[in-house]
């Protein structure tokens, strides 16, 4: 009867302390060597004009997401066209450390999106080229952009 007991006692024990263990580990930003990395990625891959896309950054440091950054926001504009051109804050997810952004192209085009971070005491941006549609990309990237990042960097 006793080493049931110890044997019940035991696998209760190792249950409870799995189940104790559900916090999530995150960033400390104690490395100030890492920089902090961020993924930009959106959905469809393949735009058209007038489809909903959802972009989405993943925020991390040290491998591990960041709970609390000071600043996400992605810039989006048309290549050469001023009058399309948005700076926006995204929104926290569920998930630690992402973030998403719904948005919609109103027409064909290249577009850029340029992502803000700042966290850890560090801020990291970086432009990707979206495509919507079927452009011309190579005549339009002919053309210089004359559109300037709302944060004074191009």
């Amino acid at each position: 009867m006793k080493r049931l007991l110890w044997s019940v006692l035991l696998v209760l024990s190792i249950v409870l302390s799995a189940c104790g263990n559900d916090e999530e580990e995150v960033a400390t930003c104690e490395n100030t060597l890492a920089p902090i990395e961020v993924e930009l990625s959106w959905s469809p891959n393949n735009i058209s004009p007038g489809e909903n896309v959802t972009f989405q950054l993943n925020l991390s440091h040290d491998n591990l997401p960041i709970a609390d950054p000071q600043d996400v926001a992605l810039e989006i504009w048309e290549h050469g066209n001023e009058d399309y051109h948005y700076l926006e804050e995204v929104s926290k997810t569920n998930e630690t450390g992402v973030y998403t952004l719904d948005w919609e192209f109103p027409e064909e085009g290249v577009y850029y999106a340029y992502y803000h971070v700042t966290a850890c005491e560090m801020h990291r941006m970086e432009k990707e080229q979206v495509i919507v549609g079927d452009p011309d990309v190579e005549q339009i990237e002919q053309e210089e952009d004359t559109v300037e990042s709302m944060w004074g960097h191009h």
